[in-house]
């Protein structure tokens, strides 16, 4: 039988390499500290403090005279996570957390997350990437040609990250180099009279960069009082925000001369092409982000609602309010998916949906705004904050509605169905966001 403090080394061990996976996952330090709390105590060890921030890892534990501390690097040494790595850490994580999985087993079953190959390898990477581009295109409704445009520019910044994807040291430039050579190459399209307003064409290609969860996490996390991790998520999404604004304003000096102003086209495709694009958007995220097929209906529902939402809040309100309707509806879909109906984690669904409401596209036409010289760059700086405050209180409210209404250990009226066979084990007492 192993020794108690054997088991106590890999307690630790598990618990820091499990946080250090769903901080890569992108979860809320908030959220990790939970998970890693309540699998300590599970484990008999309720005297375990768990210290994270989006970059270190702290665990120590306490037991009589015994003290122990495993200080972990935080997912930038590791890399980000597809989705159905997201998934299967997840579900290491509810596991340990009811009590199923062993340290050991946990370990193992983590190791076995990050030797997952991306499921539809290099072409399903390519054709998924052009068809998220597309995808944000429809939504954006350019013209016809400009759709075109839109393409050929998506075709070609999936080969440039397939050609630089296993090679780690590119992906704190890729950001800044996509967008100058994307935006060169537009404002080379414009010496040849291209007329298409210049945001529609390189937000679809440059849509993967935009931060928007980034920056949506960190508001989060500043509401829940995690101010050094809510901070430093804010102030590293803005400066990638800053990059792209870099690179593309750099295109165009290069080769374009000035930034052009964009202007009104009658010739846009049709309203309803958007929730086409909405779909088309879920399914290149699948095939580019190596999502389980499972989690694929269940994505497409969560973007679906959230843009239903936010159109219906179009109606009656204007201008970045609607996010905040749109983030309502976005978070009760994804809880209610994971909780009620099975599904998948409910970050992997609610992802997706940030990059349709989140505030990246805005950021950046108003970063890039601010770095030209244009007017209005108090009012813009004051919009992008409160795009970001709306999405992050819409996603708090609808968590907190879902808690209070939807969730199994209070709503009586679903709670009969599911609990003979819905509901697992251990789940009624767990929170959500």
């Amino acid at each position: 039988m192993p020794e108690p403090a054997a088991d106590d080394r890999i307690l630790l061990r598990f618990l820091a390499r499990l946080g250090q996976a769903e901080l890569a996952a992108g979860n809320a330090v908030a959220l990790v500290e939970r998970d890693l709390g309540q699998i300590a105590k599970r484990h008999g060890r309720p005297n375990t403090t768990v210290f994270a921030l989006p970059t270190v890892l702290m665990v120590q534990s306490e037991e009589g005279q015994e003290h122990r501390v495993q200080l972990t690097p935080g997912p930038y040494r590791v890399g980000e996570l597809r989705f159905d790595q997201m998934e299967g850490v997840l579900e290491i994580a509810r596991e340990a957390r009811n009590g199923r999985l062993s340290p050991a087993d946990g370990l193992r079953k983590l190791e076995a997350v990050w030797k997952m190959k991306h499921r539809y390898g290099d072409a399903g990477f390519v054709l998924g990437y052009l068809l998220t581009t597309i995808g944000i295109a429809l939504i954006l409704r350019p013209t016809w040609a400009g759709l075109g445009y839109v393409a050929a520019l998506g075709l070609f910044c999936a080969l440039l990250l397939v050609a630089v994807r296993r090679q780690p040291a590119w992906n704190a430039v890729m950001p800044v180099v996509a967008a100058f050579l994307l935006s060169s190459a537009v404002a080379l399209l414009y010496r040849f009279g291209v007329q298409e307003p210049a945001m529609q064409l390189l937000i679809p290609p440059l849509i993967i960069f935009l931060p928007g969860s980034t920056l949506t996490v960190a508001v989060v996390e500043l509401a829940f009082a995690n101010i050094v991790s809510g901070a430093s998520r804010f102030v590293a999404g803005f400066i990638q925000l800053i990059l792209l604004a870099f690179g593309i304003l750099g295109g165009f000096k290069a080769f374009g001369g000035e930034f052009p102003a964009d202007a009104a086209n009658p010739e846009r495709l049709a309203p309803w092409l958007a929730w086409g694009g909405v779909v088309l958007f879920a399914l290149g995220l699948h095939l580019f982000k190596s999502s389980r097929k499972r989690s694929l209906p269940w994505m497409m529902a969560t973007m679906l609602m959230a843009f239903l939402g936010q159109n219906i809040a179009g109606r009656f309100l204007d201008g970045s309010s609607t996010a905040f309707f749109g983030a309502v509806v976005m978070a009760i879909t994804a809880l209610s998916i994971e909780y009620r109906l099975k599904g998948p984690p409910a970050i992997v669904s609610i992802i997706p949906a940030f990059w349709l409401l989140a505030p990246g596209s805005f950021g950046l036409v108003s970063v890039t705004s601010m770095a030209n010289g244009g007017l209005g760059t108090g009012g813009s700086i004051l919009e992008l904050l409160f795009i970001l405050t709306a999405i992050a209180t819409g996603t708090l409210i609808g968590a907190f509605v879902y808690s209070a209404l939807l969730h199994v250990r209070r709503s009586g009226w679903w709670r009969e169905p599911f609990a003979r066979g819905g509901v697992r084990d251990g789940e009624a007492g767990e929170g959500t966001l």
